[in-house]
């Protein structure tokens, strides 16, 4: 207990940690897509690439001076990044759960999304992915991946929230 105690006073510790699963993750994503040969949808797309920017995100907040306004602002911006993260898992984990009764895909749903993330439409044209955001056959743990990454994502905002309340509580 003492030892997360230490890790959650230090934000550079845990920047640092969230880079290095955020790397992992990322890793992991491309293993399932390869030598699993599962493929991946737009909305696990959207997932992978928003673990990929806050990994570049924490990696560098952990780089840069400890407790400083660029490591806090960057901290921010990850926990901004994490939300959306969190909003389309939750929205995945919420086809899955409840399928359309008509075709069971993301597609008419994903669109008014693209539309409204311009970046993200971009990316998704780029990777033209093709899996069923409503598929649920595989899993680890028990959970689907979108489920996993909706208990990642919250796991992030409880830690980011931690982290920058506690330090703004103490600079007031």
């Amino acid at each position: 207990m003492n030892a997360l105690l230490r890790l959650l006073a230090s934000p550079t510790r845990i920047a640092l940690l969230l880079g290095v699963v955020c790397t992992g993750l990322v890793g992991a994503s491309f293993y399932v897509q390869h030598v699993l040969d599962i493929e991946p949808c737009p909305l696990c797309i959207i997932q992978r690439f928003t673990y990929l920017a806050l990994a570049v995100v924490f990696l560098f907040a952990a780089l840069v001076e400890s407790g400083g306004s660029l490591q806090r602002g960057l901290l921010w911006f990850g926990s901004v990044l994490t939300l959306g993260g969190l909003g389309v898992a939750g929205y995945q984990t919420h086809l899955q759960l409840q399928p359309p009764t008509i075709a069971a895909t993301c597609s008419a749903s994903l669109s008014y999304m693209l539309e409204t993330l311009s970046v993200t439409d971009m990316l998704a044209r780029l990777l033209d992915a093709k899996g069923d955001c409503s598929d649920t056959s595989f899993k680890i743990l028990g959970l689907t991946l979108a489920q996993a990454s909706l208990l990642i994502f919250t796991g992030f905002t409880l830690v980011l929230g931690t982290v920058l309340f506690r330090r703004s509580a103490a600079a007031a």
